[in-house]
């Protein structure tokens, strides 16, 4: 049977998940760390990750702000805070202001199926939801931290200090190990709705140990039994978007790059090689005229590729 808040929110809580509610404050949270993230202030999720905030562990950085809090129970584990932001245009008129729904738990639940589909993630362990008038509510997530992992923006800027031969192997096996992460996350059925450079994280390894590759924030994800060939496509040529937004802004991505990454994807995926030429032929004018709309957005802004949308 459905407990009050459930039906409110219209969930299906699985077994091994609670929701608590707390005045105007909901929060989703898996049952083995209820007692810990209850006496850590959780029931408080904005001054918990605003408090949480005094240090540049890890080098944090998303579209909204990220805490890096330990979880005192657990020594040597930390989770990452975030406070849920809107991307596109509408966060030019409210950055983090949702209505209708139940974006946090329904992430939270999605990342459960998708854990239990095999894909490397990021364990989210509570989501919550504070409610402020009407439909309108904030939203925050708390997940496990995957230590040593930076995300590809990150990477690929720490790297422009290296030799060009240095860069060009890097690169080389990033994008091998990229290509391989999306490939497994497609033949499991999931098409991630947001798939850009900030959402892919990797833990470089070295001349001896691969690198891994972790995808993040699947809270636009389709889960289906099997995707189609224009599905996969999709999801790729969302992520060369991001790639072009980075190169527009000074990163250090070529177009070279991006060949390798698709001739990497296509390896496992010869079934969108024939969708493949007529995508790339609308995605050339469709990033032509995204780059008027870069330019004209960020007139006069920085240009930290770590704040880009």
């Amino acid at each position: 049977m459905l407990s009050k808040a459930s039906k409110e929110h219209r969930l299906v809580i699985p077994v091994s998940f609670s929701l608590i509610e707390n005045g105007r404050v909901t929060i989703l949270i898996k049952n083995e760390y209820k007692l810990e993230l209850l006496k850590q202030g959780i029931l408080n999720p904005r001054q918990l990750i605003t408090g949480s905030r005094t240090s540049d562990h890890n080098q944090l950085r998303g579209r909204g702000p990220l805490s890096s809090i330990p979880l005192e129970e657990k020594r040597g584990v930390r989770m990452v805070g975030k406070h849920c932001m809107r991307g596109g245009l509408i966060r030019y008129l409210t950055s983090d202001i949702f209505w209708a729904g139940n974006r946090p738990f329904e992430e939270m639940i999605a990342n459960r199926a998708i854990l239990g589909r095999g894909i490397k993630t990021a364990e989210i362990i509570a989501a919550a939801q504070q409610r402020l008038f009407g439909p309108f509510y904030r939203g925050y997530l708390f997940s496990r931290e995957l230590s040593g992992c930076v995300d590809l923006i990150t990477y690929f800027d720490a790297i422009r200090k290296r030799t060009p031969e240095q860069r060009y192997r890097a690169k080389a096996h990033i994008f091998e190990a990229v290509a391989a992460a999306f490939t497994t996350m497609h033949r499991c059925g999931i098409y991630h709705g947001d798939l850009h450079l900030k959402n892919v994280l990797i833990r470089p390894g070295n001349a001896a140990v691969p690198p891994e590759v972790y995808l993040i924030d699947f809270d636009k994800a389709v889960l289906k039994a099997q995707l189609s060939p224009r599905e996969k496509i999709r999801n790729l040529v969302r992520f060369n978007r991001s790639i072009e937004k980075y190169r527009f802004y000074g990163g250090g991505i070529t177009s070279t790059d991006q060949l390798k990454l698709c001739r990497a994807y296509l390896k496992g995926n010869s079934d969108v090689e024939p969708l493949l030429l007529k995508a790339m032929k609308r995605y050339r004018l469709m990033v032509r005229l995204r780059r008027l709309t870069w330019g004209v957005r960020t007139r006069g802004m920085s240009k930290d590729s770590h704040a880009l949308p």
